[in-house]
């Protein structure tokens, strides 16, 4: 059994803390070890920590816009049971394709912003330019 690793200096601590490294923090002391035992190159032990929080951070950036959705439940595709519902089996896998997303808006509709409302509205006509006096 391998003796535990030992904690990073407390500056260095710090400095990783101030510069938002939380994965690099967590993981290095154990890293540091493997490291020093193994004789990894300087490069090595870089490239570890590194990949180390890009992947902290990618799963970070995918769970933070579902947590400020604040779903009540969280469901996916899978588990939406077609056929108890009143979606039609082409409709329900059209829409699951995605294929709609990539899909052209028609050229005769455009999108204005409702001053009220703050938000899009689609209309059937490009709107209205204004003339000079």
């Amino acid at each position: 059994m391998s003796a535990p690793a030992a904690p990073l200096a407390p500056d260095l601590e710090q400095a990783l803390k101030r510069l938002k490294l939380r994965a690099v923090r967590q993981l290095a002391p154990e890293v540091l070890q493997t490291a020093k035992v193994q004789r990894w190159a300087p490069e090595e032990l870089l490239r570890t920590l590194v990949e180390a929080e890009i992947a902290a951070r990618d799963q970070a950036n995918e769970r933070a816009p579902l947590r400020v959705a604040a779903f009540p439940v969280r469901k996916t595709l899978d588990e939406f049971k077609v056929q108890e519902s009143a979606v039609p089996q082409p409709t329900f896998a059209y829409l699951a394709s995605l294929e709609w997303i990539r899909g052209e808006v028609a050229p005769r509709t455009a999108l204005i912003r409702d001053q009220l409302r703050q938000r899009p509205v689609a209309c059937s006509r490009p709107p209205l330019q204004r003339r000079s006096a």
